[in-house]
């Protein structure tokens, strides 16, 4: 015990066991709240499920790759970009708004360990999230990734995690108010997900917009997992995965510079 007699600022607890524990608060918070916790579960399952039985045995044009398995990773960018972005994005600002993270900082608890249980939280969450979309894809549909996929796939969920959950913490500080997180992290990538092809395996854009999606976080994620998904040996997305690490740089540097804790 310290002179101060205080949990985690000089006792002998380390900095990971404090995230460790605070993480472990956090899912339990999470699964208190069994129709949130459904509803992040269910949607990606849900809409693999309805929009895979409109494509059920057919296949992309001039392959023989069937389209409901190319939908599956489709499902698990939606599925993680709900739980690491929408999810956290909307999480803080509520915490902010209700002054939770002013009396977070006001106890021995290190601001940056608190940040850091929210983003391991985040990544236990996704990662369930993805084996359920995936499970649900294998029952399904018989949607398995492809051989040598793995890599690809551990890396799209991984970086993508990474990725979206520090633009999460970013544009958390753009957030006025608890009422306006949902609207406000629906706008920011809808549009994109639309666009890049999540709910699609068809979609066909112009070559310049295709290119000019190619530099955004959601299309690199999809691209990865798609490549993870594809048949038969496939080079690794480095460009996705560039794309992915250069946006997961920014949204550190975005969410070191204007992450607030008071309303």
């Amino acid at each position: 015990m310290s002179s101060t007699g205080l949990p985690g600022r000089r006792t002998g607890v380390s900095r990971a066991r404090l995230v460790v524990r605070q993480a472990r608060l956090e899912q339990l918070a999470f699964w208190r709240n069994p129709e949130y916790a459904a509803l992040t579960f269910a949607l990606p399952v849900v809409l693999l499920l309805v929009l895979g039985a409109t494509i059920a045995g057919h296949v992309q044009p001039g392959t023989t790759v069937q389209e409901d398995t190319l939908l599956v990773p489709g499902m698990l960018a939606f599925g993680l970009i709900v739980a690491a972005y929408v999810n956290l994005a909307s999480r803080i600002a509520v915490l902010r708004s209700d002054g939770v993270l002013r009396r977070v900082a006001a106890t021995p608890l290190p601001p940056g360990t608190y940040l850091a249980s929210q983003l391991a939280s985040t990544f236990v969450t996704t990662t369930l999230t993805a084996a359920a979309t995936m499970a649900a894809g294998g029952i399904a549909f018989k949607a398995a990734p492809g051989a040598g996929g793995a890599v690809a796939l551990a890396t799209g969920l991984c970086l993508g995690t990474g990725c979206f959950a520090a633009l999460a913490v970013a544009i958390s500080a753009a957030i006025p108010s608890a009422e306006t997180a949902g609207p406000l992290t629906l706008v920011s990538y809808l549009p994109f997900a639309i666009l890049s092809g999540v709910f699609s395996t068809t979609l066909t854009l112009p070559g310049w917009l295709s290119r000019g999606l190619a530099a955004f976080p959601v299309k690199a994620l999809v691209d990865v997992l798609r490549a993870g998904y594809a048949p038969g040996p496939q080079p690794f997305p480095v460009a996705g995965a560039a794309v992915l690490a250069a946006w997961t740089l920014l949204g550190v540097a975005l969410a070191c510079r204007f992450c607030r804790w008071l309303p």
